[in-house]
């Protein structure tokens, strides 16, 4: 069985991780036996990568305190400001009760503009917590950049092929795999070239939802990259492929038969320069197969390939590809073939086949299929 594509596997893991990021927290509610393992396991990860020693128990113990105090409403501490606009709302003195409607009124608003503006101060919890996504960000774009690094070198070996063996077409996906690269270092050293304190926990895991949500971009890039260089290359190694056939001589025989061979050439050659994805490189690869084996069989008996290819055309025409209303019509000209290959006329046979294939495959009921042959 072949291996899966690069491009398909990382294609197929930003989808995938977009999906978990939008599941992510109705799960950690959903189930919180494996979240509360999730989070132990990843504690003990970071400890062992960073070789500090850690109890299990510990981990165990803190997890679950956590977990009982995550629907707890906690009252965080007074300080002197809120203390003075409690103290100064509840005091009824004689101006306040003047003066009440008017400066609650004041009061209110001073208070949430206190609040709102006033940092949110973090939990020793809370920072352990941001502490760690850091971390496993850091490690995670590690691994991006090894493959960004990896993708450079494939561009840079295709940039030097190509300066060996010019192609327009190849050389215009040489340059959308260019500038499909990140720019820039995707590393990068969040919580350890600032550790992460109560006072910058907010800011530091702001920073790390940002990093996280731009995996899914450099992803997408690199499948972009990879698809890009890799189409390119197949169509240098088919150009490759029939110069080399052209030049055998064991292909002789059937290139001084064929009558089609400028016309089927120029075809692969258009099709070449469509070459973009999985569909337009099978396209043109189909096509260099199809030349390749009817080239190789004229060393065969002519009538035999000759017949062969009546064979093919007749399941082809009796496929679910042809409308029934001109089926007849095309059988009739395929019992012509039959009857000129009875005669052992293989110039005749060989001009109706080549003939009745052009124009189905101009009418376009000329499609891959199943079946053996064309």
């Amino acid at each position: 069985m072949s291996s899966i594509p690069l491009s398909e596997q990382m294609g197929a893991m930003a989808l995938v991780d977009e999906l978990r990021h939008q599941r992510k927290q109705v799960q950690e509610h959903l189930d919180l036996p494996r979240r509360r393992a999730e989070i132990a396991e990843h504690i003990r990860t970071y400890y062992q990568n960073h070789n500090i020693a850690f109890d299990d128990n510990l981990i165990e113990q803190g997890v679950r305190q956590v977990f009982a105090r995550r629907l707890l409403l906690e009252i965080p501490p007074t300080g002197a400001i809120d203390t003075w606009l409690i103290n100064l709302l509840v005091r009824r003195s004689s101006v306040f009760k003047t003066l009440r409607t008017s400066a609650l009124v004041l009061l209110v608003i001073a208070f949430a503009v206190y609040k709102f503006t006033s940092p949110t101060v973090y939990s020793p919890a809370e920072v352990r917590k941001v502490s760690t996504a850091a971390a496993m960000v850091r490690d995670d774009r590690k691994k991006l950049f090894l493959e960004v690094d990896k993708q450079r070198g494939a561009v840079e070996a295709l940039a030097r092929r190509l300066a060996e063996q010019p192609d327009p077409h190849a050389s215009v996906l040489l340059q959308r795999a260019r500038s499909a690269l990140p720019a820039t270092d995707v590393r990068t050293s969040i919580g350890l070239s600032e550790p992460v304190t109560s006072a910058n926990a907010g800011a530091i895991d702001t920073r790390v939802k940002e990093l996280e949500e731009g995996r899914y971009a450099i992803n997408r890039s690199l499948s972009d990259v990879e698809n890009n260089v890799k189409y390119a290359r197949r169509i240098l190694d088919t150009r490759n492929d029939l110069k080399t056939m052209l030049q055998d001589p064991q292909f002789a025989i059937g290139i001084a038969h064929s009558s089609n061979l400028d016309q089927r050439l120029a075809e692969i050659d258009q099709l070449l320069k469509q070459v973009n994805d999985y569909d337009s490189h099978q396209d043109a690869q189909d096509a260099y197969n199809d030349l390749r084996s009817d080239l190789w069989d004229y060393e065969q008996d002519m009538l035999k390939l000759q017949s062969k290819r009546y064979r093919s055309l007749k399941e082809r025409i009796a496929s679910r590809w042809v409308p029934d209303e001109i089926r007849t019509q095309l059988r009739r000209k395929v019992e012509v073939i039959h009857q000129v290959l009875k005669a052992g006329d293989s110039t005749a046979a060989e001009r109706k086949i080549n003939h009745l294939i052009s124009s189905m495959k101009d009418a376009g009921y000329w499609r891959r299929w199943g079946g053996s042959g064309e």
